[in-house]
């Protein structure tokens, strides 16, 4: 594996060099540090970053409000890995727009397949191609499903097949391969836009009139209050509601407007 590749593997699943064995919270995503944040290299299919309109080329430019500007790879990673299915709020920009979502951790395991194993599996073959690595590992993995493969750091495509010695395999919990991850569209920044929350009110600007559905989500993912309002006017629009007995600490607001989704991070005091 090249050092670029080492330095740049897997902000949310991976740390350089490559460790065996490696489980941790995370996103599903390989990426660079850039001048403007990080550079999405690849999106690991069947994990959060899969389930929403994140693609390779994006670049992240914060995390729940934390400029990723100028930081270093490190820094980058530990912002995005972290509790598994806490929600966390990317702002990343794409052909030159800019968008936000809300994505929710999954456990992911970064390990080496065992060559013999695979070796021994399919016969003694010196190649196989990721369908049958899949399979090998949903007849070993107890409590894991493979959803992409790793050769010398570079995602495998499915059609290719690989040396079985210099393969890792990614893996997600079986119990969160059902869609339990947040599956959200990111919309350009300002469609919908969090002006205030208290305990006692909620504020929103929207660019156009219509339907607005408000859910509340607390730093674990679980929803804690859902508001509604069938008439949002274009401008800045209130909800009151009562928060009085919700503990202090950061929420995940998402906002739904006219059926596009953004996500937002806030502090209740």
């Amino acid at each position: 594996m090249n050092s670029f590749v080492k330095a740049s593997l897997i902000a949310a699943m991976m740390t350089a060099p490559l460790m065996a064995d490696e489980s941790f919270g995370g996103v599903g995503i390989t990426i660079y540090q850039v001048n403007e944040g990080v550079h999405v290299a690849e999106v690991i299919p069947g994990t959060p970053a899969a389930e929403t309109n994140l693609r390779a080329g994006d670049v992240i430019t914060a995390v729940d409000g934390v400029s990723l500007k100028g930081q270093n790879i490190e820094f980058s990673k530990a912002k995005l890995r972290g509790q598994v299915n806490k929600p966390l709020e990317i702002t990343y920009t794409s052909n030159g727009e800019t968008y936000s979502t809300v994505i929710r951790r999954a456990q992911i395991t970064v390990k080496d397949l065992d060559n013999k194993a695979v070796k021994n599996w399919y016969g003694d073959k010196d190649r196989v191609n990721v369908q049958e690595l899949e399979t090998f590992a949903s007849a070993t993995e107890n409590d894991k499903q493979l959803v992409a493969v790793l050769s010398r750091g570079n995602l495998v495509k499915n059609d290719v097949s690989v040396a079985s010695a210099d393969v890792n395999g990614v893996y997600v919990e079986k119990a969160q391969t059902s869609p339990k991850f947040t599956k959200a569209t990111p919309i350009r920044k300002g469609d919908a836009t969090l002006c205030l929350f208290n305990r006692k009110a909620l504020s929103f600007a929207v660019k156009s009139t219509g339907r607005v559905a408000v859910t509340i989500m607390n730093a674990d993912g679980e929803q804690v209050a859902k508001l509604g309002l069938d008439n949002a006017v274009a401008g800045v629009n209130t909800i009151n509601w009562n928060g009085s007995q919700l503990p202090s600490g950061r929420y995940v607001i998402s906002i739904d407007h006219n059926g596009a989704v953004s996500g937002a991070n806030a502090v209740l005091k």
